[in-house]
């Protein structure tokens, strides 16, 4: 193996186990919903996702890892208290972290959805009532309007560079399929130890909550870059 071909983009600040709550704010501005998408009315699914991030050419401190999965789960539509989870690199940067994603992030009110949505009502109100926060437990009941938008998961969307193309292409297999993203465009190509230049490659649509009545498309909470 030639060193020449061998790249490996590690972030400046390494840490140990970290957590990263996402801050929609880094993409709220950067594109209005489209206004030719129909809303829907949608309702927040709480989740919690675990997969390891297995590296051939990219290697990630926690902190890179975990700020590179917040701006791609906020421009997926995520809520902006999800948080970010990653553990093993304790020493430095490592080939396999594994990742922890607590999330709510928009489905459509489909039939079923409403009735997983109901299983999980009295957990929902016990975690309330030790929070003190029954405001927010029915939140999570009511639904809303959203619309499908265009994401691009793309080289120079969302600061995503060659480097990154492993990243996407493991987030399409492991994260993508539990959200509500459509596949629009399927370009992902990548080249184990070596950066490909023009990668990644990735459209899609995802489920975005859409602006109130008393906010404007910019202040409004729009997760992602077109």
């Amino acid at each position: 193996m030639h060193n020449a071909g061998f790249f490996r983009q590690i972030a400046l600040t390494v840490c140990g186990v970290g957590t990263l709550a996402l801050d929609t704010s880094v993409v709220a501005a950067e594109a209005p919903l489209d206004p030719q998408s129909a809303p829907v009315q949608a309702i927040w699914k709480e989740q919690e996702i675990t997969f390891f991030y297995q590296s051939f050419t990219t290697l990630y401190s926690c902190d890179g890892l975990e700020d590179k999965l917040a701006k791609i789960l906020a421009a997926l539509g995520a809520r902006g208290d999800a948080k970010v989870t990653s553990f093993g690199c304790e020493s430095g940067p490592v080939r396999s972290p594994r990742v922890v994603v607590t999330l709510f992030s928009p489905v459509e009110a489909t039939r079923e959805a409403l009735a997983e949505q109901a299983k999980t009502r009295g957990k929902r109100d016990l975690v309330a009532r030790v929070k003190a926060d029954s405001a927010g437990a029915d939140e999570m009941s009511q639904q809303f309007a959203a619309q499908w938008r265009d994401v691009s998961l793309s080289r120079g969307a969302l600061g995503l560079e060659p480097g990154d193309c492993e990243l996407i292409e493991q987030l399409q297999k492991k994260l993508l399929p539990k959200l509500a993203v459509r596949i629009v465009k399927d370009e992902v190509s990548c080249t184990p130890y070596r950066l490909t230049p023009g990668q990644p490659r990735l459209e899609v649509q995802a489920l975005i909550e859409a602006p109130k009545p008393d906010q404007s498309p910019q202040a409004a909470p729009a997760n992602s870059q077109g």
